[in-house]
């Protein structure tokens, strides 16, 4: 039995609530919003928690929240019983320069995909979000994927235990978290859970590599327990781990994402436990607040789901900084940047044919800038640049691609012809956020968002122009993506 006695309150009841909870948070991974149901609890407009009146980019009072574990507020607008559940629609449009000839995206009962401008229900979720006890919250949301996955999964859970204390004149706000992905914990947007965009279509082409971290929550269904402190409310520390469950476990649970077995270039299974880091100083003076941190995770994995052929061996490290100023009543600006580094150790894949190498690096920057205006309109610039090792094998589809098919082992459209992950894009996206303010009558129980994105690419998987060695350019993949989103 885990002993939460530490804390001050609700001992029984809200143990067995965190251990129920975290047997069920072993789930796919999707980025999340803020709900109508904090909005109800709090008595506050969603502006109180979110710089953008939709979330995620959190106020200072809105990281408390969060800190505190999803407590603070009696103001319930609703009965106590279905004030907590708030559900959200996602629908978009999206648009590749070129082609991408078939069905590559999705083929089921329910159709197929185009080769090009596909308008798709990105996903419907159900929140379960709020206050259990008083120490003890939660952010669950359950995903029901109608069209491109026809799936139902618990996309994301976070269920918290924090208190305070003060120790020698400093004031700390300490607890447990249990989650089903690393830095869902987390409260800056250059972590992958909280990650600018917050959505992106599922219905265009992606480079063959990403961050680590990032490929693990795509589809390893992972889950774990970190402990965090907050002292002064400047220096934040957090320790932890996470694992992934079997396939039978999350075939029985319904949230078996075939994805962690057959394709990604660093698909796997994490064997035993992965320690989890999390450290950063925050600072405000006046209108500028400044952050600066590390986080990472390392992990033996298990590659492909395939027990008996060994553990390759992943480290990510990451840097990340973010400044925010408030030029006044109407105007915010916010730049990041954050620099990631991957060492992969791949010998159990080099030995069944699925990877060239032995061991790869892989190092990724990410630089964001934002204007927001009076928490309704929003204009950002992004640049992602990733640079590694090449590996004709692992960027080209690994054991999923038949290297017989005459096409010299090099995946189209997907792969790469030199087998190098060497990408270079820019991101521009224009959002619209009407409610959320206070000021409209259905505040708080409708909230909307509005987005125009568009991804362009000057170097694809190796190459600015065929890179595929099929004749497609980098550019063929640049993406123009329309997105609403929900929340009601």
């Amino acid at each position: 039995m885990l002993n939460l006695t530490f804390f001050n309150e609700q001992k029984h009841r809200g143990c067995s609530l965190v251990i129920l909870a975290a047997a069920l948070l072993m789930a796919p991974f999707q980025n999340a919003q803020a709900t109508t149901s904090f909005a109800r609890q709090t008595g506050e407009p969603c502006t109180a928690c979110h710089m953008q009146a939709y979330g995620p980019w959190l106020t200072q009072y809105g990281q408390k929240f969060k800190l505190d574990g999803y407590v603070a507020g009696h103001a319930n607008k609703l009965p106590d019983v279905i004030n907590p559940l708030a559900a959200e629609v996602i629908g978009s449009v999206t648009n590749t320069q070129q082609n991408y000839d078939g069905d590559p995206y999705y083929s089921n009962s329910t159709g197929h995909s185009n080769p090009n401008n596909n308008v798709v229900t990105d996903w419907t979720a159900v929140y379960y979000t709020g206050r259990i006890t008083d120490k003890i919250g939660s952010y669950l949301q359950l995903n029901i994927n109608p069209q491109i996955g026809r799936s139902v999964s618990l996309a994301m859970a976070d269920i918290r235990v924090a208190d305070h204390a003060t120790i020698k004149g400093n004031a700390l706000t300490y607890g447990l978290t249990f989650n089903n992905a690393p830095t869902m914990s987390d409260f800056w947007m250059t972590t992958p859970a909280w990650m600018y965009p917050y959505t992106q279509s599922s219905v265009t082409v992606k480079p063959a590599a990403q961050p680590w971290l990032q490929a693990l929550m795509g589809g390893a269904n992972t889950a774990g327990a970190t402990a965090y402190v907050m002292i002064n409310n400047h220096l934040y520390l957090e320790v932890g781990g996470y694992t992934s469950q079997s396939q039978n476990m999350a075939q029985g649970l319904g949230v078996w994402n075939a994805g962690s077995k057959s394709s990604g270039a660093q698909g796997g299974l994490i064997d035993g436990g992965a320690p989890y880091w999390r450290m950063f100083l925050q600072h405000s003076i006046g209108p500028h607040t400044m952050m600066i941190g590390t986080y990472g995770l390392a992990a033996k994995v298990i590659p492909y789901y395939t027990n008996g052929v060994g553990t390759n061996s992943f480290v990510e490290y990451n840097a990340d900084a973010n400044y925010s100023y408030m030029m006044n009543d109407n105007n915010m600006l916010m730049a990041m940047v954050k620099y990631t580094h991957d060492s992969m150790k791949l010998g159990a894949s080099q030995s069944q044919g699925w990877a060239s190498n032995a061991s790869n690096n892989l190092d990724s920057v990410m630089m964001m800038g934002m204007w927001t205006y009076k928490q309704t309109y929003n204009l950002s610039v992004g640049w992602n640049y990733m640079k590694g090792s090449s590996d004709m094998t692992l960027y080209n589809g690994a054991g999923a691609y038949d290297v017989t098919s005459g096409n010299n082992g090099v995946n189209p459209i997907t792969g790469s012809a030199n087998g190098s992950p060497n990408t270079n894009s820019f991101l521009f996206e224009a959002d619209y956020v009407p409610f959320g303010k206070g000021t409209f009558v259905a505040d708080p129980y409708l909230n909307l968002r509005f987005s125009v994105q568009y991804w362009a690419y000057t170097r694809f998987n190796g190459a600015s122009t065929n890179y595929d060695g099929a004749g497609r350019n980098a550019a063929g993949n640049n993406t123009l993506y329309f997105v609403g989103n929900m929340m009601f």
